[in-house]
């Protein structure tokens, strides 16, 4: 498990439909308004160390093993013209570029101050410098002023505050909104090769040989979905050997030496039966691991073309070696979908029945000691008296300022009903009762829970109440509440919240009115 868990459920602080809609109405004010629904002068304390992420852990692993191996690690280019996928790939290039992503640029659009548009910022800013603002707006078109600098530099030249800057952007110039990309010919590299001949190129005449290189870094494909197998970003462990002498065989040796660092003992490699372009023919190779008695695919090898390395000017051979970090992670940690690997936030985590149990909260609860001494003495008087015949009340708390009974008017029936104090269990992932607490016991049963409802609205309350639980659905009907997190567990593993059954119990308050001294 990657994080930490959220086991605890917190009040939600923000109302966001509300927001949403205000700010479709006016974002500037509700940017402004909503500012003071955030606290202030707090002090959050951080309770021991914090969990890295497996990849990032595997990440660092994977760098100290090949630092020892004797690779410098370097940083590789990110993004690359479309037309060195050309020179790797020659005719092929254009099916290849169908999983590369593009990148897009906003076109800045010219922006003039018509005498309406004048008039328009004039509502905003009375004492608008006409003239610094033609200036701000020509140096936007030029570039000379960052996009996300515009609004301070409107702020700064015009001795304007942030709500106007805002407002002259989003009221005045709809042609900022109206800007849409336009396609550029820079990629996102899909793989790291595509960016070592350049690094290559650029170290060859000034470095020690043999060079031995590493880079460990994104790598982005556009892939039609995301799925236990496929991500669209995924990290590769990418090594370079560049020498007069190094061969296929040279290589071998090294990725062999590189996986039994990871801790695999039990390696197969196969000559691919049809090779990328930027290898030499017959010159690529898949790297497998036994795993479980299965073959993995954890990396791919190969010799580099002459024809690839002289279109970017490399003038020596060069092997490579790319190994997936989430392909091993999967393999190291046991995780079979590439997606909990890479994103736990966003998938379903797994909670042992003791977390679940845990996790059980009461909706409402006595904020004070008089409140739990009625919430206890409401359970206790229900207990003592479940099978009394109705009609009958007894009473369960007397101060100054309440009486509180448990009550049952309707003849013949008892005064609770028979899963009144069933115990609240959870066994095999699913949340049940027990008449007798089995499994991971929560520590709560029915009545308890009810008693703690009734009491948190008794305890503050200056009138007369009626608090009545009947036939159990939900937990909620039982005043009680688990994270959204559990919740989504639970339902994902196909378990069950089985917690139905009849309490009908009544608890009923009479205010007396009283101003006498009560422990609070």
């Amino acid at each position: 498990m990657v994080g930490r868990r959220f086991i605890v459920a917190l009040q939600e602080m923000f109302d966001l439909n509300k927001i949403r809609a205000q700010a479709r109405r006016d974002f500037t004010e509700t940017w402004t308004s909503t500012a003071r629904l955030l606290p202030v002068d707090t002090e959050v304390r951080l309770q021991g160390r914090g969990r890295p992420h497996l990849l990032r852990e595997l990440i660092q692993k994977s760098r100290e093993i090949l630092l020892n191996l004797g690779f410098d690690e370097v940083e590789n280019l990110t993004i690359l013209p479309d037309s060195d996928v050309s020179k790797q790939y020659g005719p092929e290039a254009r099916v290849i570029l169908d999983r590369v992503y593009y990148l897009a640029e906003l076109p800045r659009p010219e922006i003039g101050l018509s005498n309406k548009k004048i008039t328009e910022a004039r509502k905003i800013v009375q004492e608008l410098d006409v003239r610094k603002l033609r200036g701000i707006l020509r140096a936007y078109k030029k570039g000379e002023i960052e996009a996300d600098n515009l609004v301070e530099e409107l702020i700064a030249g015009l001795g304007i505050t942030d709500h106007q800057a805002t407002d002259l952007l989003s009221r005045v110039f709809p042609e900022l909104e109206k800007m849409r990309p336009l396609s550029s010919n820079k990629t996102l590299r899909s793989h790291m090769t595509a960016t070592w001949f350049h690094t290559l190129a650029a170290i060859q005449d000034k470095a020690k040989f043999p060079v031995a290189l590493f880079s460990v870094g994104p790598r982005y494909r556009n892939e039609q979905r995301e799925d236990a197998h496929h991500l669209r970003i995924h990290h590769s462990a990418s090594i370079v050997i560049m020498d007069a002498n190094i061969s296929l065989s040279a290589g071998r040796k090294i990725t062999e030496e590189i996986l039994r660092q990871y801790g695999f003992s039990d390696i197969k490699i196969e000559t691919k039966m049809a090779t990328s372009k930027y290898y030499a023919p017959g010159q690529e190779q898949e790297v497998f691991v036994n795993y479980n008695g299965e073959w993995i695919e954890v990396a791919d090898i190969g010799m580099y073309s002459p024809v690839s390395l002289a279109n970017f000017n490399v003038k020596y051979p060069v092997f490579n070696a790319g190994l997936g970090i989430e392909r091993l992670a999967m393999i190291l940690y046991e995780v079979g979908d590439i997606r909990k690997v890479a994103y736990p936030q966003f998938s379903v985590v797994e909670f042992s029945d003791e977390e679940i149990a845990r996790s059980i909260t009461y909706i409402a609860s006595p904020g004070t000691s008089r409140g739990r001494k009625i919430a206890s003495a409401i359970e206790q008087t229900a207990r003592k008296h479940k099978d009394e015949i109705a009609p009958c009340e007894f009473l369960a708390w007397e101060d100054d300022l309440v009486e509180v009974k448990v009550v049952e008017k309707e003849e013949g029936k008892r005064l609770i009903g028979p899963a009144g104090f069933n115990e609240i269990c959870v066994a095999d992932g699913t949340i049940c009762s027990d008449i007798v607490p089995s499994g991971e016991y929560s520590g709560v049963n029915y009545m308890h829970a009810i008693a703690m409802g009734a009491a948190a609205l008794i305890e503050n309350s200056h009138e007369d109440l009626t608090y009545q639980v009947k036939a159990i659905k939900h937990l909620s009907d039982l005043n009680l509440q688990i994270p959204t997190a559990i919740r989504e567990y639970i339902e994902k593993q196909q378990k069950k919240i089985g917690v139905g059954g009849a309490v009908f119990i009544t608890v009923k308050s009479q205010f007396k009115g009283g101003k006498g001294k009560v422990e609070g």
